[in-house]
């Protein structure tokens, strides 16, 4: 079975020029853990997730003279809450992940599986030639197809051993 019959079934796209505000405010309502940000055109920018939002939120080492980077973190906690303040104006094109994890629609399941396993949720599907989103794949539907796939073989199995019978 190829990826695609292992897609969510409802994903939620944003454009890279909504403000990072809106966007969480679409995330809680809609209780996605991420979302596509693409283009008029439909093709996928980067994504935006809890984990990315937070990322931006974490103090960065203090440069010290020179450009070499210390050891010296920055004081965090009302740090970050500040810093959170200053991030829900800005454009989600300014702190969406840009590192994309993608197949093709006919990529196998199998290998759907195996890149989940190894780098993590989300996996975007992509039109070959466009890298425009046709879905998006997590483990929850990677293990609701798998699900699928072992009823109807289970179901299988069962009719022919009737037949046999």
């Amino acid at each position: 079975m190829p990826c695609h019959s292992a897609m969510m079934d409802k994903f939620v796209s944003v454009t890279p020029d909504q403000s990072v505000e809106s966007v969480l405010a679409l995330m809680h309502k809609k209780k996605a853990d991420y979302l596509a940000v693409v283009d008029a055109k439909g093709i996928l920018q980067g994504y935006l997730s809890y984990r990315t939002l937070l990322k931006s939120l974490i103090p960065v080492s203090v440069q010290l003279g020179g450009g070499k980077a210390g050891d010296i973190i920055v004081g965090a906690a009302p740090g970050i809450a500040r810093r959170l303040r200053k991030v829900k104006p800005l454009q989600i094109a300014e702190i969406m992940e840009r590192k994309i994890n993608s197949v093709h629609p006919n990529t196998p399941v199998w290998e759907g599986v195996s890149l989940l396993v190894e780098l993590g949720a989300p996996l975007f599907i992509l039109e070959p030639e466009s890298n425009k989103l046709i879905g998006v794949m997590d483990e929850e539907s990677a293990l609701a197809e798998l699900e699928r796939l072992q009823n109807e073989s289970t179901g299988s199995d069962a009719e022919n051993s009737a037949r046999q019978e």
